[in-house]
């Protein structure tokens, strides 16, 4: 008995020291991750001022927050990833502000918005999208979803492409995937045991979290990242996973996985960027590759060595190649009367 007491003892000695152990790995690993600093990166990662927020009412009683900058003449709507905010673009209204007016949305479910009564989802977001262009009265606009709200933007052109001709000129698709979220032999089991995970949640049981304020969610935020990023940026993508609601974060997820916009893309006719990080192991370069060969206007953009943040990790080639778009919309419109007047018939 003695024996089997000192064995329980050693036992609970030995798993009480691996975790201090582990512990210490992760502080370490997180204290290593922190030191590194980009000089010209990391002022950018904070929202420029002024800004104007807005609160746009939606189709089932909830609200979108908008957070707008920019004082140029072409609308730029940007949509963030999941369990991000608005906050994330802040590179973005950065360097385009004098260029667009820029407005960044937090996601229902994540920020400052207010989830309404359909719950969140992307279906139910891109009728918030739909509000938003609607609510501004925008027209030419360009807009860019990444990750999660690529797919939003996905379903948007689906679901209301009377909406997207009339008040939309282009697209960028960055750090996302059209379909193929799980390998197709695994889809049934993972969605299965996605779907009652979510209903557990629905239900008010407490599901683990991976995100929150301590070191191991530092580290695990990292794999967001290509080489080298920035401790800052890792950290503001941890900071805003662990403020998502825990009623909302694993059905987020969740909802991702069955997503499938090919058919939605295929009738897309408006000039459209890929952009994909060489490094993203969430969404990676075969995903990006699968968008461009269902648009009909597509056009890839690898970056070596960056992940799944390109708006953090290379804001500044990002608005480059908005800017190049951009200017290509402005003189296909520049184009367009010319051509219409040289096919006109002359009076007699």
């Amino acid at each position: 008995m003695k024996r089997d007491k000192k064995w329980v003892l050693a036992m609970v000695a030995a798993l009480g020291a691996g975790l201090v152990a582990e512990r210490a790995l992760e502080h370490a690993a997180a204290e290593r991750l922190r030191r590194v600093a980009h000089a010209d990166l990391d002022p950018l990662l904070i929202l420029p001022q002024p800004v104007i927020r807005h609160d746009v009412a939606t189709h089932d009683g909830g609200s979108v927050h908008v957070v707008e900058h920019g004082t140029g003449p072409r609308p730029l709507v940007l949509i963030h990833g999941v369990t991000l905010q608005a906050e994330v673009w802040a590179p973005m209204m950065h360097l385009l502000g004098n260029h667009f007016r820029v407005l960044a949305l937090d996601v229902r479910g994540h920020g400052a918005s207010v989830v309404g009564e359909g719950g969140i989802g992307r279906l139910h977001a891109a009728r918030d999208l739909r509000a938003v262009l609607e609510h501004f009265d925008v027209h030419d606009a360009i807009v860019m979803g990444h990750s999660m709200g690529g797919m939003i933007l996905g379903e948007f052109c689906g679901a209301y492409g009377e909406v997207l001709r009339e008040r939309v000129a282009g697209l960028v698709f960055m750090n996302t995937a059209v379909s193929e979220l799980i390998i197709p032999p695994l889809s049934k089991p993972v969605l299965a045991v996605a779907g009652r995970m979510r209903t557990r949640v629905e239900a008010g049981k407490r599901m683990p979290r991976t995100v929150g304020d301590d070191d191991r969610s530092y580290v695990m935020s990292r794999v967001a990242f290509g080489a080298r990023p920035s401790g800052a940026a890792i950290e503001q993508v941890r900071r805003l996973g662990a403020a998502v609601d825990q009623r909302h974060y694993l059905p987020l997820w969740v909802d991702l996985l069955d997503y499938d916009g090919e058919a939605a893309l295929d009738t897309v006719s408006l000039p459209a960027l890929v952009l994909v990080g060489s490094r993203d192991l969430l969404t990676p370069v075969p995903a990006a590759k699968r968008i461009v060969k269902h648009l009909r206007n597509g056009e890839l953009h690898v970056f070596p060595g960056a992940g799944h943040q390109l708006m953090q990790e290379r804001p500044r080639e990002v608005a480059e190649l908005i800017l190049g778009l951009a200017e290509r919309l402005d003189r296909a419109a520049a184009d367009a009367p010319a051509t219409a007047a040289a096919g006109a018939p002359t009076a007699p």
